[in-house]
């Protein structure tokens, strides 16, 4: 029987958790990494911090956050936002997580998944995508 599993995502702007919609209107809603052990100490299966602005700012996640994280929970924790090298998945791999979500930097370069994976191992490499319907789809059908 397959088992139901909570998996908590903190979005992060400024060292701050934020909470928006299409992150747009962002609120800072607290401290990262004291919402992740809330999390973790209240049974959450996994979690995922991504850096939303990360990329836009051309630059890495924050290394001192995934650190603080890691050093907290003692699950599965996937880290996105800006990795766009090896260098850099090997860097937040280090600091901690388990795994790394990697969404802009895939477009532009999408041999980084496959050599993320070799070098890795597969289940430490995730594709994040933010899907947009461009069209209606029939409910029924669904858009082929």
């Amino acid at each position: 029987m397959l088992e139901k599993r909570i998996i908590v995502c903190l979005d992060v702007r400024d060292g701050k958790t934020t909470k928006g919609i299409k992150f747009k209107g962002n609120v800072d809603i607290g401290d990262p990494v004291k919402m992740a052990k809330l999390y973790y100490e209240q049974g959450v299966d996994e979690l995922v911090l991504y850096d939303i602005t990360a990329s836009a700012e051309g630059r890495s996640a924050m290394m001192d956050v995934v650190e603080a994280v890691a050093k907290q929970i003692f699950i599965p924790f996937t880290v996105g936002g800006g990795i766009s090298s090896i260098d850099q998945i090997r860097r937040i791999l280090l600091a901690g997580a388990d795994k790394v979500s990697i969404n802009s930097p895939a477009v532009k370069n999408p041999s980084l998944i496959k050599e993320g994976a070799a070098v890795f191992g597969k289940q430490c490499i995730i594709l994040g995508m933010d899907a947009v319907r461009t069209r209606q789809c029939p409910p029924v059908t669904g858009c082929l």
